[in-house]
């Protein structure tokens, strides 16, 4: 298993925001987390991601305990963060915001070859390669701040509302390049969503989180029943 996450608990300060909380992502797998606002559901990304320390449990990578390693650490074992946001630099264009992720690497031809690849699936970052980021559209914009993760060709892709603030066209293009990642890159993906339908439509398999803890994990097409979909984001 890629990553596991056992029995954590997390918050800020004396607030506890996610309990008990256990799942898992495999190699190449599309894993969605899904619930209503306020469920906690960036908190587990940062958790993850190791923004936020636990204060019970464990997360795993690749079978190595990672959970108080610092962020830095865990991008350097693989695991790519894209919080909410897009963020970008906004003076340098597309082509050095893609090369600038990169800067780090002692292979330059592998980056290279990463932005090759970040282009084949955005088009649209090839055709505005000489645009200034600053410049670019909302959905642009979330497209470089994606491909600028790739480019350090990460192992694991975590992805915090991805279509926030997207028109419904881009939104579909959207997850049609993520769904891409783990075919074009052999990555895995790890989503956190409040566009359901989207989410679930791209997904192996899905979490419902609600009050900070896992109310479902499977297959999504267990989740076709409305009714019990909206009784498990309200939680009860």
């Amino acid at each position: 298993m890629l990553l596991e996450v056992d029995q954590l608990e997390a918050g800020y300060g004396e607030t506890i925001v996610l309990r008990d909380i256990c799942m898992n992502v495999g190699e190449r797998e599309i894993v969605a987390v899904v619930g209503h606002n306020g469920a906690g559901k960036s908190s587990l990304m940062s958790a993850i991601y190791g923004v936020i320390v636990p204060t019970k449990g464990k997360v795993l990578f690749e079978g190595v305990e990672i959970t108080r390693e610092k962020p830095s650490r865990r991008l350097a074992r693989g695991i790519g963060y894209s919080p909410q946001g897009a963020p970008v630099f906004p003076s340098m264009t597309v082509a050095d915001n893609l090369m600038i992720s990169g800067f780090s690497a002692t292979d330059q031809k592998a980056v290279a070859r990463s932005i090759e690849h970040v282009q084949e699936i955005f088009p649209a970052l090839r055709a505005r390669r000489t645009t200034r980021a600053g410049s670019l559209s909302g959905g642009e914009r979330q497209m470089l701040a994606l491909g600028m993760l790739l480019v350090g060709a990460p192992r694991l892709v975590i992805l915090d509302e991805p279509s926030g603030g997207l028109s419904p066209a881009m939104v579909d293009q959207m997850y049609a390049s993520i769904k891409s990642i783990a075919n074009t890159l052999n990555a895995s993906v790890l989503i956190v969503e409040q566009n359901i339908n989207q989410a679930l439509a791209i997904a192996h398999r899905v979490y419902v989180l609600a009050n900070g803890r896992i109310r479902f994990s499977g297959s999504p097409c267990k989740l076709d029943d409305t009714e019990l979909l909206r009784k498990m984001l309200l939680g009860f």
